[in-house]
């Protein structure tokens, strides 16, 4: 699937090659898997993107926009619009915090708890086929490593 290159020359000098840097692989590998799980939610009319907010309303029980906004790494003006979505179809439900008037609680609605459950499986299906011949020490590692990355990363 990836080429592997020798490091590039510009006259004479050896320079940077981005096939080989492992933040600009793991970011394309990222979106690989995502547009292969979109396709698998797809015939449910579900995003991704969606299924992910729904999972983590769902582990939650009850959140705030800023909470999933967090957990999603995405500004909240994007988990807003996504919101919207999730309520215009019937899987979300909002209410005002108690504890501040200010905040909204997002939870989902039964229609949505439904269709958040249904889609664990194939979600789960698709993470053994991603990771299909792959050792657990293997994975172990990688996971580690990716972690240090994202760790040298926010230093």
């Amino acid at each position: 699937m990836y080429k592997k290159y020798s490091s590039v020359e510009w006259v004479g000098v050896a320079m940077f090659n981005l096939e080989d840097c492992l933040a600009f692989i793991t970011n394309r590998s990222g979106k690989i898997f995502s547009e292969a799980l979109e396709k698998e939610f797809r015939p449910y009319n579900i995003t991704r993107s969606q299924w992910i907010a729904m999972y983590y309303i769902n582990t939650h029980k009850s959140m705030t926009q800023r909470e999933l906004a967090e957990e999603l790494s995405i500004k909240e003006p994007s988990v807003v619009r996504l919101l919207q979505k999730l309520e215009a179809e019937g899987y979300l439900l909002r209410s005002i915090d108690d504890a501040d008037k200010r905040m909204k609680q997002i939870q989902l609605s039964d229609l949505g708890t439904q269709v958040c459950l249904k889609l664990v499986p194939i979600a789960e299906k698709f993470k053994q086929d991603t990771i299909a011949g792959i050792s657990q020490d293997d994975l172990h590692i990688f996971e580690s490593v990716l972690q240090r990355m994202v760790d040298n990363t926010r230093k």
